[in-house]
């Protein structure tokens, strides 16, 4: 793929996951508060989580056959028009045939397109630009994440949520426009899934995997916290989001550019320690709204640090793979498995009766793993810097000097 062609197909997925942002933060944002609503109790609303994540991690498999027969550049698009229909069915969410409809459908949508979509943005990225890219991609987003919560909030409260989801549905089906002027994307063979987990990149898979990990409680379980603690309000909820997105695309737009001048190593214990203190302070919002607030605002300026760290070592190494969708693939799979049992972590603490913030506790966990997974990440990234410079320098005996470098850079 040639430079410009790489530019323009970076650029249309960019216009799509903006508008795809509005969409989600307008109503995927309140999902588990809509939740909450209709009379599931914290653990059992996390435990839903878990159960649509099963149902993605068991159906991908299913669905391969077809992403293989419609091509990648169908897929994306048939995935984004799944998931697209996934907030109709939560209308009726109390009765349990509609909400086993709307976990159906996101799981369907959502294991077609995620794989697609990170392993569209891995192929089309990069080449020196990558933090950049994503950072100018998160401020954009933002843009769409500032409004979509205090739109959605407002319209929940002011006109109910049939109306508000039918908003939504119509914005996830406009953000698929661009998607039609992408062309055709080379990711790789589609392998079936067991070759696909036989393949897996430890790095990446251990890496996604500990984002699921975090994500069921600072993302999941947090957000179900945080709005019982801002006194079950959709306004109240909007707002908490709209002020964390804004700090979180502050933070990452320096954090990304630090990356592109080759200091991802270096921000990586900064953005570790950093996480860990929003988990604390999640911890800690128990003790008053305003805690929360403060608390939801921190974390959220961290994440934007941490998400083009985390995202850069996953699309440089799906880069290098040679075949970007079997990466993801795996990789998806991973994040499922971690996300899984940290859903089913948090429930069994808020199952308890112990103080609701201490189910994001067990996030430090995924941290911990996120941050061996990124310095493995730069210790492959030194290697190869070495042997460039060698294969420069002495074009012709590289292997020797292969043999001599590696235990040093090891």
């Amino acid at each position: 793929m040639t430079f410009d062609r790489e530019a323009r197909q970076f650029r249309l997925l960019t216009v799509h996951c903006v508008l795809w942002s509005l969409a989600m933060s307008m109503a995927g944002g309140f999902v588990g508060a809509y939740l909450l609503r209709q009379g599931f109790s914290l653990a059992t609303t996390i435990v839903i989580y878990a159960i649509l994540l099963l149902v993605r991690f068991a159906i991908r498999a299913v669905m391969l056959p077809v992403i293989r027969r419609v091509g990648m550049r169908r897929a994306i698009l048939l995935g984004a028009g799944i998931a697209a229909l996934q907030f109709l069915p939560l209308i009726g969410a109390e009765q349990p045939l509609w909400l086993a409809v709307w976990i159906l459908i996101v799981a369907a949508g959502e294991c077609v397109y995620w794989p697609v979509c990170h392993a569209a943005n891995a192929v089309c990225g990069g080449g020196g630009r990558r933090g950049r890219q994503l950072a100018h991609r998160q401020m954009a987003r933002t843009a769409a994440s500032v409004v979509g919560p205090v739109v959605g909030g407002i319209l929940l409260t002011r006109i109910g949520p049939a109306a508000e989801f039918g908003i939504a549905t119509a914005f996830c089906l406009l953000s698929a426009a661009p998607l039609w002027w992408m062309r055709e994307i080379d990711l790789g063979r589609v392998p079936t899934f067991c070759q696909s987990l036989a393949a897996a990149d430890l790095v990446g898979l251990c890496a996604f995997a500990g984002d699921g990990w975090m994500s069921a409680g600072t993302g999941i379980a947090w957000a179900l916290i945080l709005f019982s603690t801002l006194g079950s309000s959709y306004d109240a909820l909007g707002w908490a989001s709209t002020a964390a997105a804004g700090a979180g695309a502050l933070a990452g737009l320096g954090c990304g550019v630090a990356i592109d001048r080759g200091h991802r190593h270096l921000l990586s214990h900064g953005v570790t320690a950093a996480l860990l203190i929003g988990v604390l302070m999640r911890v800690a919002s128990g003790w008053a709204p305003w805690v929360a607030f403060a608390a939801n605002t921190v974390g959220a300026a961290v994440s934007g640090l941490y998400y083009p760290i985390l995202m850069s070592v996953v699309y440089d190494r799906a880069k290098r793979s040679g075949s970007a969708y079997q990466f993801h693939l795996s990789t998806e799979a991973g994040w499922d498995s971690g996300a899984i049992l940290g859903c089913l972590v948090a429930a069994a603490v808020a199952w308890t009766g112990v103080p609701a913030p201490l189910a994001v506790l067990p996030s430090v966990l995924g941290i911990v793993v996120i941050h061996r997974c990124v310095r493995a990440e730069c210790k492959t990234v030194a290697v190869e810097k070495q042997r460039m410079v060698i294969v420069s320098v002495v074009p012709g005996d590289t292997a020797s000097h292969d043999e001599k470098v590696l235990p040093q850079a090891a």
